[in-house]
């Protein structure tokens, strides 16, 4: 199938959103904005040999790829508390991949569409002698002027993860559902309760060390109180510990929240939310730095370790 054939197949099948008034087929997408609501931007992308492999036992499948390219956009919209409205999408596919392969990898990008209601609107698709890689932008929304970031954390704030932690490898880095619900639910409950935001993608303690550095404050996390997923106790039974795993591994795309002392409560009720809220630490002033308190009760400074992308 050549290059035209295979976006007009792509096309046919594109995800809408009531936002899109023109979607793939122009050389740009347009979008009506309501008023009220802020736009959110977010470019992304997966890269072979980076973050998938295409052999041994790691091995992607072209959807889980095309999976992960959305959703990791998807991640970081979900760490602003806004949800999708559209996306582009770059696909660039070594001479010679078979056609099933690039239909593969766009089932995948779409099935992410479709699961939370947003358009695919556009795109662009090439073929080089090197790896395979997929580019997303993706735009969201959220209330105007309530957008989470990095730098609101307070000292006193509670810190929260949205789930387990460590094991990525194990598959949950290509099956993963971003935490967009999750977002959406705690925004709902927690209105200005939440002061910072970040999807941890290069380990607890690095991203830990990111919101802190933004926030120009410091925290502790406690060892005790740290939810491990089932791979990373699994792997720790024969090899790193789950803790080691849960700083540095990096890729759960769980969120990692500073959230107001007086929103406890209203978190502790996790049967009103729909998924799990762990509570691992608090923040502290600037001058503390990041320490974490170790299970024997003792305090240590936090290494600022996990993913690095190197140039």
């Amino acid at each position: 199938m050549g290059e035209l054939k295979l976006l007009r197949a792509f096309r046919k099948g594109a995800p809408k959103h009531p936002w899109l008034r023109v979607g793939p087929g122009s050389d740009c997408a347009v979008l009506e904005w309501k008023p009220g609501r802020d736009l959110v931007y977010k470019i992304d992308q997966v890269v072979e040999g980076t973050h998938f492999v295409l052999s041994g036992r790691e091995a992607a499948t072209p959807r889980e790829i095309g999976w992960k390219a959305m959703a990791k956009a998807c991640s970081d919209i979900a760490a602003a508390g806004a949800w999708p409205v559209a996306a582009t999408v770059a696909v660039n596919l070594r001479k010679g991949t078979p056609e099933r392969v690039a239909m593969e990898l766009y089932r995948g990008i779409t099935a992410c569409c479709r699961k939370y209601r947003f358009a695919l609107a556009g795109g662009d698709f090439a073929t080089s002698p090197q790896g395979m890689s997929v580019v997303v932008s993706l735009v969201g929304e959220c209330p105007k002027g309530k957008a989470w970031t990095r730098s609101g954390a307070k000292p006193g704030d509670y810190l929260f993860v949205t789930g387990p932690l460590g094991g990525s490898r194990a598959k949950k880095h290509l099956t993963f559902q971003p935490r967009l619900e999750a977002a959406r639910e705690i925004r709902k409950r927690l209105g200005n309760g939440v002061h910072a935001c970040i999807d941890i993608t290069d380990g607890l303690s690095r991203d830990l060390h990111h919101l802190c550095a933004e926030s120009r404050v410091g925290a502790v996390l406690f060892e005790t109180l740290l939810p491990y997923s089932a791979a990373a106790r699994r792997i720790a039974r024969s090899g790193r510990s789950a803790l080691d795993q849960a700083l540095s591994d990096g890729e759960d795309f769980e969120l990692l929240l500073a959230v107001a002392p007086s929103a406890l409560a209203a978190l502790r009720k996790r049967e009103r939310l729909r998924l799990p809220i762990h509570v691992i630490g608090r923040v502290s002033r600037a001058g503390r730095g990041v320490i974490i308190q170790r299970a024997s009760g003792g305090y240590q400074r936090l290494a600022d370790i996990g993913y690095e992308h190197r140039t």
